[in-house]
């Protein structure tokens, strides 16, 4: 450091001493390398963390923001593997992955970023739980005229034809007429009639419902196929919400019978869309919460080969059954069918192993 000598004059004037010398250091300038800067940028304004992955659970309450301020969404898609082959595996409760935590943002300044929201535990599907306060697939409505005849048809069987068993369902469950012998194989000695409609929808069999109820046939077991046709205009908690109220209105109606509720056959080669929507939908039906004379039946995953292709065999178009697919079908809920038949009201019978 540069150092330089000053002298300093007596206190006094009339004081005579000896200068006195001091050394002073001059602290060298500082070297800077980049210029100072005249004002420190305001950290970004953060933007909202979105889950990487949306909750796959249909809940009763309207959906509601995260932690990190994003909506839910409809219910995550299964892997394709899965939701392709629909195997006993793709049906499982952990097929559904809880929502993912929002990521903290990275720090802007020395305070700590507030701490992740814990995960919520998985919860199970309840299938009667819809998006929307009213949708489609809820509300009743009449087919168009051009399935007037077969409408009318079924009409008057509801009115005037008392029965032990009822079919409600759509084209394949109006296929039994076609395959006599394995409805008899079905249903024995027991009197039953058939009521589906080719190309009903939920909606449509809750206006029928309306318009005919099923007190007046007095059933003790009603067998349930629907929603195949809401498949690709509807999405997955509405279609569950339509199957859903089909029940409720049926068991308001006949409060002592018992409804088996069966699953969506799988429909479509391996790369059909439907796959994967009618995967999801039959596990919102198999976690459901039921009422108490209601219980879900499985009968499509016996329609799968071992590869998640469908044997034309069983089903010719890859939608409807032959008469191969209909033995299947009844082989499969028979059990089930006879011991609600057999049940002692108003217990519900209990869930049979299936085959």
């Amino acid at each position: 450091m540069p150092v330089r000598n000053k002298r300093v004059a007596p206190s006094s004037p009339t004081q005579k001493s000896t200068p006195v010398t001091i050394q002073l250091t001059e602290a060298p300038a500082p070297k800077l390398s980049a210029p100072i800067p005249q004002a420190v940028a305001q950290p970004a304004a953060q933007s909202p963390t979105y889950s990487a992955q949306p909750p796959a659970v249909v809940t009763e309450q309207p959906a509601q923001e995260s932690a990190a301020g994003a909506a839910t969404t409809e219910p995550t898609q299964l892997q394709p593997e899965a939701a392709l082959m629909h195997t006993e595996e793709s049906i499982t409760a952990p097929a559904i992955s809880p929502a993912s935590p929002a990521s903290p943002a990275s720090p802007a300044s020395p305070a700590s970023p507030a701490s992740p929201a814990s995960p919520a535990p998985p919860a199970p599907v309840v299938s009667h739980i819809r998006a929307t306060s009213e949708t489609a697939t809820t509300t009743p409505v009449s087919r168009e005229a051009g399935a007037f005849g077969r409408q009318n048809l079924v009409l008057e069987r509801a009115r005037n034809n008392p029965a032990e068993i009822v079919f409600i369902g759509d084209s394949i469950t109006e296929g039994w007429e076609g395959a006599p012998e394995q409805w008899k194989m079905l249903i024995g000695s027991h009197s039953a009639i058939n009521l589906g409609v080719g190309g009903d929808r939920t909606q449509h069999v809750l206006w029928r419902l309306e318009q005919a109820p099923l007190s007046a046939v007095n059933p003790k077991v009603v067998v349930v196929m629907i929603g195949t046709n809401n498949i690709y205009d509807d999405n997955c908690p509405d279609i569950l919400a339509g199957i859903h109220d089909v029940v409720n209105l049926i068991l308001k109606q006949c409060p002592n019978a018992e409804v088996l509720v069966l699953d969506i056959p799988p429909r479509g080669d391996l790369k059909d869309s439907a796959r994967e929507k009618i995967a999801q939908i039959n596990i919102g039906l198999t976690l459901g919460m039921w009422p108490k004379h209601a219980r879900f039946v499985r009968v499509g995953k016996q329609f799968l080969k071992p590869d998640g292709s469908i044997d034309p065999a069983d089903m010719p178009d890859l939608l409807h059954f032959s008469q191969k697919g209909y033995a299947m079908w009844a082989a499969s809920i028979k059990p089930e069918l006879d011991c609600s038949l057999e049940a002692n009201h108003p217990q519900p019978a209990p869930t049979m192993a299936h085959p």
